[in-house]
This record gives C-alpha cells, sequence and structure tokens, in this order.
C-alpha cells in the first residue's frame, strides 16, 4: 500500500508541477509585457510581504502533521477528530490575525514602501492578493494536511491543477482585454478561494470528521520549537525579496522573480517526490520499522541526489538561453545575470539535497532538537544578505542564501547520524561528493555547448539534449563510484513505477 500511493501521489504531484511550471512561465511573462518589470516587482513583493503571515503559523503545520500520522496508521477516528479540531482552532485564529496584518499592509507599505505608485493603486493590490491567504488558514490548512498525513495528496493535486489551469485561462482573457490588475488578481483570488472549500468538504466526508469533540492545546506543544525550523525555512523562502524590496528597486525585485520562477519549478519538482514519500516515513517510523527506515533511506536518498544533480546542473547550463527567449522585447530591465543565476540555483541545489535527511527530522517530530541549528541558519542567510545586497545586489543575496543552505545541509547530516540513523558520515560525504563533481563537471562541460535557441521550441529541444546528456552521465558517475546504492535506487524506481 505504501508504494501504491506513493507512485499515485507522486505521479499527480508531477502533473500538478507541470501545469504550475507551465501557468508560471505564461502569466508572469503576461504581467512584465502589459503591466511592465515595476508593477511585476510590486506585486511579487506584495506577494511576500502578505506570505509573511505564515510566521503566525510557522511550526503548527510540521507538528499537526507529526501528530496525525499515528492516529491515520492506527485508525484512531477519535483523536484524528480531536487533531483537526484542535488545528482549526489554532489555524482560525491565524485567519483573524492576518485580517488585521492586511489592514496594517494596506497603510503602510503604500506609504513607505511603494513610494511611486498611488496609494489607492497599492492598498488594494494588498488586500485583493490578501483574500486567498485568508482562506486557506481559514478553511482548508487542516484538510490538507490530513490528506499529506494519510499518504493521499494526489486529492489535494487534483484539486490544485484545476485551479491553477481554471486561473490561468481566466487570467490570460482578462489581460487580453486590458483589464486592470487589481481585477485580474481578484479574479485570480476567488478562484483560489475554492480550493481549500473543496479540500474541507472532501476530507470532512472521507474521515468522518465531527467537531463534537474537545480542542487539546497540548497537541501543539511542540509548535514553539518547529517555529525555529519554520521560520528558517521562511527566511529561504522570503528574505532575498524582502532584502532586495529595501535596499535595491522593484526592477531588481522582477528580475528575481524571474530567476526564482526556475527554481521554483525545479525545487517543486523534487518536493513533490518528497511530500510524496515523507508521509510513508512518517508511517514507517509510526509503526517503529528501524531496520527498513535505514534500507529505505539510503535508496531514496541516493535517488534524490541523482535527480536534483540532473535537473539542476541542466537548469545552470540552460536557464539564459530560457531567459533571453522569455523576455526579448522587454528592456526596461537587465535580466541576464550569470553570476547571480549560477549562484542561486547552486543554493537550490543544496537545499533540495539535504531534502531525504529533512524528510526524516520531520516525520520523526524532532523539532527541539534541531532547532538550534535552524536558528543560525536563519541568522546567517538574513544577515549576510543584508550586509551584501546594498552593494552586490542580487549576487550578495545569492551568497547569503547559498552560505546558510550550506551550513544547515551539514547539521542534517550530523543530527540524523548523532541521533535517528545509524548511517557511515563517510558514506554520506562520499554521496554529496559524488553530486557536487557530477554537477559542476556537467557545468563545465556542457556551458559552451552551441545550439540555436530562437524560440521556446528550439529551447526545448536545446533543454532535452542537456537533461539526455546529464542523465546518462549522472548515472555513470554513480555507478563508477557507488555502485550498490545506485543499483538499489534504479531497481527501487523501476519496481515503483511498474
Amino acid at each position: 500500500m505504501r508504494k501504491k500511493k506513493a507512485l499515485i501521489n507522486i505521479t499527480f504531484s508531477l502533473l500538478l508541477e507541470l501545469v504550475t511550471v507551465i501557468s508560471g512561465f505564461i502569466v508572469p511573462r503576461l504581467f512584465i509585457v502589459f503591466y511592465g518589470s515595476e508593477v511585476n516587482g510590486l506585486v511579487n513583493s506584495i506577494t511576500s510581504f502578505v506570505g509573511y503571515i505564515i510566521l503566525l503559523e510557522t511550526g503548527a503545520g510540521s507538528v499537526v502533521k507529526a501528530a496525525l500520522y499515528k492516529p491515520l496508521a492506527e485508525k484512531d477516528s477519535r483523536m484524528l477528530c480531536v487533531i483537526v479540531k484542535s488545528a482549526n482552532d489554532f489555524f482560525h485564529k491565524i485567519a483573524f490575525a492576518t485580517i488585521f496584518y492586511l489592514i496594517f499592509l494596506m497603510i503602510f507599505f503604500p506609504l513607505f514602501i511603494a513610494t511611486d505608485f498611488e496609494w489607492i493603486y497599492t492598498a488594494s493590490l494588498v488586500a485583493i492578493i490578501g483574500i486567498s491567504t485568508v482562506a486557506q488558514y481559514f478553511f482548508g490548512i487542516t484538510y490538507q494536511m490530513v490528506l499529506e498525513a494519510d499518504q493521499c495528496s494526489y486529492v489535494y493535486s487534483i484539486v490544485q491543477i484545476i485551479t491553477v489551469i481554471i486561473n490561468s485561462i481566466v487570467i490570460v482573457f482578462l489581460i487580453n482585454e486590458e483589464c486592470p490588475i487589481q481585477f485580474v488578481k481578484l479574479s485570480s483570488a476567488i478562484i483560489f478561494v475554492l480550493r481549500p472549500l473543496a479540500l474541507g468538504a472532501y476530507t470532512k466526508k472521507k474521515y468522518k470528521i465531527t467537531s463534537r469533540c474537545y480542542v487539546d492545546k497540548r497537541l501543539i506543544n511542540q509548535r514553539w520549537d518547529a517555529f525555529v525550523q519554520g521560520i528558517a525555512y521562511f527566511i529561504h523562502s522570503k528574505t532575498d525579496v524582502f532584502v532586495l524590496t529595501i535596499f535595491t528597486t522593484f526592477n531588481e525585485v522582477s528580475v528575481y522573480s524571474v530567476y526564482a520562477m526556475v527554481i521554483a519549478g525545479l525545487s517543486a519538482f523534487i518536493n513533490s517526490i518528497d511530500r510524496a514519500v515523507r508521509s510513508s516515513f512518517g508511517n514507517i517510523i509510526a509503526l517503529d520499522e528501524k531496520n527498513f527506515l535505514l534500507k529505505s533511506f539510503n535508496t531514496y536518498n541516493t535517488l534524490m541526489h541523482m535527480l536534483a544533480t540532473i535537473c539542476f546542473s541542466t537548469a545552470s547550463i540552460t536557464v539564459f538561453n530560457f531567459i533571453r527567449v522569455y523576455v526579448r522585447n522587454i528592456t526596461d530591465a537587465n535580466y541576464i545575470q550569470p553570476i547571480f543565476g549560477i549562484l542561486i540555483i547552486t543554493a537550490e541545489f543544496i537545499y533540495c539535497l539535504r531534502s531525504p535527511y529533512n524528510s526524516i527530522v520531520y516525520a520523526a517530530g524532532k523539532f527541539k532538537e534541531t532547532k538550534m541549528p535552524a536558528g543560525i541558519e536563519a541568522f546567517i542567510n538574513i544577515a549576510l544578505s543584508c550586509i551584501l545586497a546594498p552593494r552586490y545586489g542580487l549576487v550578495g543575496v545569492a551568497i547569503g542564501t547559498l552560505v546558510a543552505m550550506s551550513y544547515r545541509t551539514v547539521e542534517f547530516v550530523r543530527y540524523l547520524h548523532n541521533n535517528i540513523l545509524e548511517f557511515s558520515i563517510l558514506d554520506q560525504v562520499k554521496r554529496f561528493c559524488i553530486s557536487f563533481f557530477n554537477y559542476f563537471i556537467l557545468i563545465y562541460l556542457f556551458s559552451d555547448f552551441e545550439f540555436s535557441v530562437s524560440g521556446y521550441i528550439s529551447w526545448i529541444a536545446y533543454a532535452l539534449v542537456i537533461f539526455i546528456c546529464a542523465s546518462i552521465f549522472t548515472l555513470l558517475i554513480n555507478f563508477l563510484f557507488d555502485q550498490n546504492n545506485t543499483k538499489n535506487a534504479i531497481y527501487k524506481l523501476f519496481t515503483t513505477l511498474t
């Protein structure tokens, strides 16, 4: 059942990421072309600032999901209802706090940050972009966690696929009709409000969840330990836009958003597999299958390293040709930034390499024990970014992210070795060395590869050639230096798919 569920989840997760990536390529370009780089940067900054409200729920989501594994594995419906009601009670408070935060943002963001735009123009965008955030916390976030913890995240993926497709069609239509940006974003927000409502209705019916139970606030006692973990992720995903907004221009934010779009697509592909497998690890840990956990981790870790190496080396080689095609005829900002591009892609590569370690730690609920390294990671990221951004701009925030990601990755390996899995540190060092050697050699060998790229079709052909070469090279390198784990990973992948 674990294998079957994992395969279904991965399939729909990958389909969701494919749809999201296609939408992510189409919609932002339309915003840049029709509204300009500065307005696109403004929208990305507002979206990032609105997203800061996740600080209030930071940690709670991971704790709730960790608490759900055991009652779901044991089919304890009474405890499941208690956890859901307790989580809903907490997230409803987050929703009300979000409303007050949005009011604050509506007043002060136009006055002190977006001073080049009219107050009503910016304030209305803040309110509209914030609508779906409130709906997520008030109606659907708990039910999404239940589905993910029960290895049924494919349901969430299906609902998300439908909403992303509808949203993209509506946005393309409205922009081509030259509608104001506020109307476009409002239509998008209304569509995404329907998603949590659908998830809630489905989950309540499937698991027979009732509100006729008590709230147990002790269930999220570890929330403050997990809070620091969430801060690190928050800073990883949000601090760059924040720092660029404060120290540079909205044009720089727009440039960053284009690279972030590419990186987000790659990370989403890797993380979709990670999310699908993490619930399996949670189930294994809940049933105390220690030997199987170690064997599964080694296989999964090798597979994820190979996938990340193939995807991110391909991205590093092909990203600039893609961006030249993507922003052709757009001259209000310099979107070709080679040093920044390589640095930020490498930072995200390291972030994805650590995902198997992160999955085990979170599935085991080890939040208190790992909060100190998370806090240090967050500090390194934001401190270096703030120091370097005023002078080096995009490159400065990329360096801050890269250093922070590297530190925390080492800490994940150390903690997992000392406290959860009895693997060899030397084997893990070897695994990282293979991946880094593979990644940088591929970039060196293929960066000067000549291929005429004049449009999206020719770029896809170019990227496909690089992807195939990277896949073959990666398999050869891994078979050469780590034959046993590579054989196990390929066999596991093959048997899962068949």
